[in-house]
């Protein structure tokens, strides 16, 4: 957009811990069909990297503007500072875990055309809405009859007052900018920011009109397992917020009628917070309850009285302090909901004391001694030889435990003991459902790899599978793309550790005597170009024919564990759509993709950003093995770029790091060695041929 261009519309998106939804918020903006708009992207001292993807998104798209606020100021100030950048005829803000519906924008545009043509620009337009949760479930807006029943031509709020009835909210409204500006208009610090806001600019605004259209998707996140995930003394901001709407609504005399529904919405909406724990800990609901009532007692309306209602039996309780009768109802009502009996079958023994030095590993559900556990297992003998480690391996998978390393069969007597006793758990899966986390127990979730396959939740049973996932106290991740994709899909509270992945950790630190070691033990030399085949799920070439066409001395190894030796003895990767493509770009060696004809399931067309040349059928495959270009200066430029985004944690010391910062509590772990300076394990093919 040309310096000095006035668009149609500026979107202002406050960017503070939001990076897993960042991506598919500003997507949902760039891909609508009406383009005349800005998008001032403010990022709130995110320490997530909520800033990096504004700077990406506005390097590739002239309409994005990135603003980065030196300390985080909280949501109010943020948006500020983006309202303040805005250049746009009309404001809109988009949290940025929000998305836009398809068409949106034009939709407004149109609206405000047609509005204007009869009696003015409108000041707000305001739109609807739908919540989408976690596990899929959409639910609409509670009033959205009103807008086909009284959202027709433009009005006031005092003549439509169906319309201050809907959640305080600034998103669901598109505001003229001149009309922000002549009144000064600014959000206020701190929770509920909306509200204040909400209330002085509807009760202002001379023309406001309706689109009965749902324009933004609302996300709804879980609580999962802590309750105090949003809880704190922040929810006491909610008294300051409506003291500002009330005070407005007290400075202007033709303001008067607006008292008593300003005192009811705000009272029922402190109610509302009082009732939900993961905002209010029990503990503090008595303290709250006392603040609720001096704020009803600074606002209450002369001659108030409450109607006979369930709702307005609440509203009493609160403006007689009456605590002890609102907490006994509360409690009649929680024992009134009969729990279903717990299962007692596989519950884990409750005897005895926690071993704080005691770790439990498993892998591949307990069938494997391999990955990024085998990888912490082996570092922590190293560095905390104090930790006892044991595996936990299925009767069937005795024969994968080496020699040395102590075991317990699962669902055996010496496996709940384990359990129940055990202070760390540290696997590349889910534990079992019937495992009951002890207060003190760690799980550390190492994950399988980079995703590239859109990972889905299962359709039945989605929120015993996330009571699973609330377990999980850390979580490890490759690169700040791993870490959006297991935020975006496992809404729970865990701390993700952006430290690579362990078991890449052989892949910088692998000596050539070694990988020559690696390559004997397979009955390859120096001379043999050996190619690792991960043919695409659709099929693929015959692996003799690869062989035959890049060489006589060439040979073909197929997946099988453990891969990370496979990788450490192949000079080039050959891959469809798999996880292991990210894996082995750590080696800085050729990779040819040849990728699934489907790849509808997957985050991102891999084939726009390759790790090297591109061979999308078996003859353009053969082609590139025959004429050497999957190891020309071309392919290697993609290359980097790929390391850069998928390899920036994987430096040779995650298993370091995991270590030290979740057995021995050391926060201060050695930090992320720069690509530039990493030194990949060699080829010996490539070493031997210069």
């Amino acid at each position: 957009m040309a310096l000095g261009t006035v668009p149609r519309f500026s979107i202002v998106v406050p960017c503070h811990a939001s990076r897993a939804w960042l991506r598919p918020c500003l997507d949902s903006v760039l891909g609508q069909s009406f383009t005349d708009f800005e998008v001032i992207g403010v990022d709130d001292a995110d320490p997530g990297g909520s800033g990096r993807i504004l700077d990406e998104y506005a390097a590739a798209d002239p309409r994005v503007r990135a603003l980065h606020l030196d300390e985080n100021v909280g949501l109010g100030p943020a948006r500020n500072a983006g309202l303040r950048e805005c250049r746009g005829e009309y404001v809109l803000f988009l949290d940025a875990d929000d998305s836009y519906t398809q068409g949106s924008l034009e939709a407004i545009a149109t609206r405000i055309d047609d509005a204007t043509t009869f009696r003015g620009q409108p000041d707000i337009v305001m739109f609807d809405y739908e919540r989408i949760f976690w596990d899929g479930r959409v639910l609409g807006s509670q009033r959205h009859d009103a807008f086909a029943r009284e959202g027709a031509g433009m009005f006031t709020a005092a003549e439509r007052p169906i319309f201050l009835t809907f959640l305080e909210v600034v998103w669901n409204k598109a505001y003229r900018r001149a009309f922000l500006t002549r009144h000064g208009f600014a959000f206020t610090g701190g929770f509920y920011e909306d509200a204040p806001w909400t209330y002085s600019t509807m009760l202002t605004a001379e023309r406001i009109a309706t689109l009965d259209r749902i324009v933004v998707h609302y996300r709804q996140h879980r609580t999962g397992g802590n309750i105090h995930a949003t809880s704190g003394r922040r929810q006491w901001d909610i008294f300051d917020q409506y003291d500002r709407v009330h005070a407005f609504i007290q400075s202007d005399p033709e303001l008067a009628g607006w008292r008593r529904f300003a005192f009811d919405r705000s009272v029922d909406h402190i109610l509302a917070v009082l009732a939900k724990p993961e905002r209010i800990d029990p503990d503090d609901r008595a303290e709250f309850f006392h603040a609720a009532y001096a704020f009803a007692k600074r606002w209450k309306p002369d001659g108030y009285s409450t109607d006979r209602t369930a709702r307005g039996f609440k509203r009493w309780l609160i403006m007689h302090d009456d605590y002890a009768t609102y907490s006994t109802l509360k409690l009649s009502k929680r024992m009134l909901q009969v729990p279903s009996p717990r299962k007692t079958v596989g519950k884990l023994l409750r005897r005895g004391k926690l071993d704080p030095n005691l770790v439990t590993y498993a892998a591949g559900r307990f069938t494997q001694y391999a990955g990024n556990p085998r990888a912490i297992y082996e570092k922590a003998a190293e560095l905390a030889p104090h930790l006892r480690g044991v595996w936990v391996v299925d009767g069937e998978h005795l024969s994968a435990i080496p020699e040395g390393v102590e075991y317990v069969v699962a669902e055996s007597p010496a496996y709940e003991k384990l359990l129940s006793k055990a202070t760390y758990f540290v696997s590349n899966t889910n534990w079992p459902k019937e495992l009951d986390k002890r207060e003190g127990q760690i799980h550390l979730q190492t994950q399988h790899g980079t995703p590239l396959t859109t990972l889905n939740l299962p359709e039945e049973g989605k929120d015993e599978f996330m009571r699973e996932v609330d377990r999980w106290d850390f979580n490890l991740s490759a690169n700040r793309y791993s870490s959006e994709i297991w935020e975006r899909t496992y809404p729970a509270y865990f701390e993700e550790l952006e430290y690579g992945y362990p078991r890449n950790d052989r892949l910088l630190t692998t000596t050539l005597d070694q990988v020559r070691a690696i390559r004997a033990g397979l009955g390859f030399d120096d001379s043999h170009l050996v190619i690792l085949y991960v043919a695409p799920d659709d099929g693929g070439a015959d692996p003799g024919q690869l062989a035959a066409v890049a060489g006589g001395n060439t040979r073909v190894l197929l997946p099988e564990a453990p891969v990370e030796e496979l990788m450490l003895a192949a000079d080039v990767l050959i891959a469809g759509c798999s996880p292991i493509t990210f894996d082995y770009a750590n080696l800085d060696r050729p990779i040819v993709l040849q990728p699934d004809h489907d790849r509808h399931n997957t985050y991102f067309d891999v084939t726009e950003f390759p790790p090297g040349v591109v061979a999308h059928s078996t003859e353009e495959l053969l082609a590139v093995l025959r004429n050497g270009t999957f190891a020309a200066p071309e392919a290697a430029k993609h290359r980097q770029l790929f390391r850069e985004k998928f390899c920036e944690f994987d430096d040779g010391h995650a298993a370091e790091r995991v270590v030290r910062r979740v057995f021995l509590g050391e926060t201060d772990v050695p930090a992320i060695v720069p690509l530039a300076d990493r030194t990949p394990a060699p080829s010996a093919y490539f070493v031997h041929n210069g």
